[in-house]
Formats: C-alpha cells, structure tokens, sequence
C-alpha cells in the first residue's frame, strides 16, 4: 500500500526534523525539502497509476477525451491548491490559505462549465426542450 510508504515517509520525516531542529537548526530545511522531494515523487508515482486508470477508462467507455482532460485538469487544481493552502496555513497564513482554496473552486468551476453545457443539452433533449 502506497499510504503506508507516504506515511512511513512522513513520520520518519517528521521524528528526524525534530531531532535536528533542536540539534542543528540549520540543517531543518535541508531535511524539510528532502522529505518533501521524497513525498512528491511517492505522490507522483500514484497519480501516474490513476491516470493511467483514467485512460484505459475512457477508451474502453468511449467518452470523449476532452472530458478526461477537464477532469485530470481539476484533480491538479485540487492538488496545487491543497498544498499551497497547506503550505499557507502552516505559515500561520490562514485569510490567504482560504483564499487559494476559493480561488482552486472557482477554477475547477470555470474548467467544469463545458461540461455544464454538455449535461444541460441532454437534458434539453431528453425533455424535447429545443
């Protein structure tokens, strides 16, 4: 299990920060970025494998392409805009951290209005609406 290894990862991240903080303050953001690096590539190796999913999906399915963009399109928005937020609130930051989360909405609004469009078409025609 990949959340196993995120955690292992993190903890082990975490105990050795702490360790080092108070021994060599200096070295704490050498590890910091490390762990992140490290974490990062664990995250993308998941990501990978659903997109991947997605694809094979989406083939077998027939639905459009442009669809699946839209989609993995906000899964990253969703992703950037957690850990900017994150990363914000963990500054004591947290009137921006709520502004980069609205902001991540309404980008995954404004990606989500072809698809909006789409459903309200079929709809009108199911209802014989012209």
């Amino acid at each position: 299990m990949d959340v196993l290894k995120v955690s292992a990862v993190a903890l082990i991240g975490l105990v050795s920060l702490l360790v080092l903080k108070q021994l060599r303050p200096e070295w704490a953001t050498v590890i910091r970025i490390g762990v992140t690096v490290v974490l990062a590539g664990l995250l993308l190796s998941m990501v990978s494998t659903v997109v991947d999913f997605m694809g094979e999906l989406g083939g077998d399915k027939g639905m459009p392409a442009e669809m699946w963009q839209i989609i993995l399109k906000a899964l990253g928005v969703t992703l950037i805009t957690d850990v900017a937020a994150g990363i914000c609130r963990d500054s004591g930051e947290g009137g921006v951290a709520a502004w980069v989360e609205t902001a991540g909405k309404l980008e995954i609004i404004l990606l989500a209005l072809p698809l909006i469009t789409e459903i309200l078409v079929v709809v009108r025609g199911l209802l014989g609406v012209s």
